[in-house]
């Protein structure tokens, strides 16, 4: 038994001087790597980009839903002011009364006829995320330029419609 304990050390032994050997090479350095001496925190430095010569199609494109939105805008107020009359009109009236019907519907159909500014409103949207994502940043900077004063001013209309309509809605008694 102290015969295979031993052959076994011995094996054992040989096989481990072996081992480290075939494997012996020099130990790496400790030193910092060049790539660990870099601030990994760091913000890296925004390149300015030159926005590059506005599209024209693109232009006509704002433009034209641009001109919906005010269209719509328009036939809006002219409509708003029916719908004021209706619900003062409607005032304490029950919510199943004529006077009561027809402020709802007047308010409904204010409400359709901004239709075709939150559809430019959407579409621009669309545009301006759609050029956001370009890859060349100097063709996105100029699609940006473009779209973003139609959008805002749009967005300004829509949002005007929106209080119009719920100081409607919140005049008008509710079932």
């Amino acid at each position: 038994m102290i015969r295979r304990a031993a052959a076994f050390l011995a094996l054992f032994a040989m096989g481990a001087l072996d081992v480290h050997a075939q494997t012996a090479r020099p130990f790496p350095s400790l030193a910092k790597r060049p790539v660990e001496a870099v601030d990994r925190f760091a913000e890296p430095a925004a390149a300015a980009v030159q926005p590059a010569a506005p599209d024209p199609t693109l232009a006509q494109t704002v433009e034209r839903l641009r001109a919906s939105a005010a269209e719509a805008d328009s036939a809006f107020q002219a409509q708003i002011g029916r719908s004021r009359a209706a619900v003062q009109a409607a005032g304490g009236a029950a919510p199943v009364s004529e006077a009561w019907v027809a402020a709802e519907m007047a308010i409904s159909t204010a409400d359709a006829a901004r239709y075709e500014s939150v559809a430019a409103l959407a579409s621009l949207d669309t545009l301006h995320v759609d050029r956001m994502a370009t890859a060349d940043g100097a063709r996105a900077a100029a699609d940006v330029a473009t779209i973003a004063p139609a959008r805002e001013s749009v967005l300004a209309m829509v949002d005007a419609q929106n209080d119009a309509l719920d100081a409607l809605r919140t005049a008008l008694t509710r079932p």
